[in-house]
């Protein structure tokens, strides 16, 4: 009997594990916990939480894990709510 195997490779510079997460705070107050999906320098993908923001809402981002960026807290604005989930820009 023989067997064959299909490698799937992933490119891991947009690979986050799953205990990847950040803090989101709309005016001061805490909104949740949400799964960081991808991220860059610019923006950041999240997966949908308990919250639905709709496009335009200011949220500051708390990285306590340090995933973008050295500063702990920074403003973002929701520029996609979509399928794949919602995508940050700072």
């Amino acid at each position: 009997m023989s067997e064959q195997f299909i490698v799937d490779w992933q490119d891991c510079d947009d690979v986050f594990p799953a205990a990847s997460f950040v803090s989101l705070r709309m005016h001061g107050r805490g909104a949740g916990l949400y799964r960081v999906r991808s991220a860059n320098p610019k923006e950041m993908l999240l997966s949908h939480g308990a919250i639905s923001f709709p496009i335009g809402t200011s949220l500051e981002v708390e990285d306590v894990l340090g995933i973008v960026a050295d500063r702990p807290m920074y403003p973002a604005r929701v520029v996609a709510n979509d399928r794949s989930g919602v995508r940050l820009a700072w």
